[in-house]
């Protein structure tokens, strides 16, 4: 008997040690399911489709490019500025939920500017594969890099006052409406402030967000930015002290340039009508500064510094064309081939009701597009060389450096 059970210790003692390592593995992966989002952690689903749609954004781009077909096409759909259908709610949180468990998010190069936690950075460093840590490790990423459009893991990152948020985003959806009728009855101009816009195109309570504690009171809002007129609590980017800037912004940027922005929601109305948070996965979503402004930044430091007589040594005009070229030169390719983009979609559908389905297949229509390109990008180059002067003066483009940054224009600018 006692042989019996001394030769079964070691199968018990085997089994018992199964059972303790099943039981230490079940939590894991049960517990596992806490850690994924839930419907309320998605807290702006409309904010966060956009973003997924502008693939131009390099977080956006890492999880498009891992997004099944069927929700891509949902979000091609989605116009950005109503609700998001329940369907398209569902098939994010699915998705999500899919990213978190299929490997880690984390790119350096995707995630550079994005600031991270400690716990983050940790979690990093263990490189997970799978289980618990992979699905805290991409939650954490995700709720970094979209703050306003998902709930991170901490009750403390998620004490947003969304005070009246609805009531904003509608106020911007009439705002949008009003700004479509004014255009369309005044030759396709922009209103120089929002107020122009009541009482024929808009309520003029529709200019006040119930988050603004100072009820649209002038001079709270950045420098030249208060409405004139009505009180109003949106910054407009078109007012006349922006308009310039805001339109080169436009060509570099396309239809996601934010136009009306809402300080307290920290919600923004695109070119297009689209609804979106700012964040730190784009600066487009959260500032409004153009290459020419920075630019003007620059230079109003260098006057600071040097005084009005500046440009009478060569060092520091090389200083200016250095930061021409960085700030405004290396942007125009960018925003060339938007415009060339822009032009073939809006051209495509004209030529091809006058001239037949087909026409931009031969030769003919080929030839008709690049005429059209060459005389844009003429346009732009005469835009451009305006605003340099502006910017630069007279008397530097005369110089030396002036010229050759006039030949480097002409030249980013040729056919």
């Amino acid at each position: 008997m006692l042989k019996t059970i001394e030769r079964s210790k070691p199968i018990t003692l085997l089994f018992v040690t199964v059972l303790i390592a099943i039981g230490m593995q079940l939590p894991l992966h049960s517990d596992t399911n806490q850690f994924l989002f839930t419907m309320a952690a998605i807290k702006d689903p409309g904010s966060l489709a956009v973003k997924l749609e502008d693939t131009r954004a390099p977080v956006s781009q890492l999880l498009a490019s891992q997004l099944s077909e069927d929700i891509q096409w949902l979000l091609v759909g989605y116009d950005g500025a109503s609700d998001p259908s329940p369907k398209l709610q569902e098939a994010l949180l699915s998705e999500l939920n899919r990213l978190l468990q299929a490997g880690s998010l984390y790119d350096a190069q995707v995630f550079a500017d994005i600031e991270l936690s400690e716990g983050t950075q940790a979690l990093i460093a263990q490189n997970p594969k799978d289980g618990e840590a992979l699905v805290r490790l991409n939650r954490s990423l995700l709720a970094a890099a979209y703050p306003y459009e998902l709930a991170a893991l901490s009750a403390q990152q998620d004490s947003e006052d969304s005070r009246g948020i609805e009531t904003c985003r509608e106020n911007l959806r009439q705002i949008k409406l009003a700004r479509d009728n004014y255009r369309a009855s005044n030759a396709d101009i922009d209103p120089q402030w929002l107020s122009e816009l009541s009482p024929q195109y808009l309520e003029k309570e529709g200019l006040l967000c119930p988050a603004d504690p100072t009820v649209g009171t002038p001079g709270v809002l950045t420098d030249d930015a208060s409405d004139p007129t009505l009180p109003c609590s949106y910054l407009y980017e078109m007012r006349p002290s922006k308009k310039a800037d805001q339109e080169t912004l436009w060509m570099q940027e396309g239809d996601m340039t934010p136009i009306v922005r809402c300080e307290h929601h920290r919600l923004n109305l695109s070119v297009s009508g689209k609804l979106y948070r700012n964040g730190p996965e784009r600066t487009i979503y959260n500032s409004n500064k153009t290459a020419f402004s920075a630019l003007s930044d620059f230079l109003r430091d260098l006057r600071a510094e040097h005084g009005e007589n500046f440009l009478k040594t060569q060092t520091v005009r090389k200083e200016i064309k250095a930061a021409t070229e960085t700030l405004v030169l290396k942007h125009l390719l960018k925003m060339l081939n938007r415009m060339e983009i822009s032009i073939l979609e809006q051209a495509k559908p004209e030529l091809e009701a006058q001239l037949g389905k087909g026409i931009l297949d031969t030769q003919m229509g080929m030839g008709i597009l690049q005429q059209v390109t060459v005389q844009v990008r003429d346009q732009i180059r005469e835009k451009l060389q305006s605003q340099l002067q502006s910017h630069l003066g007279e008397e530097f483009l005369k110089t030396e450096e002036g010229q050759d940054i006039l030949k480097q224009l002409s030249v980013l600018t040729s056919p």
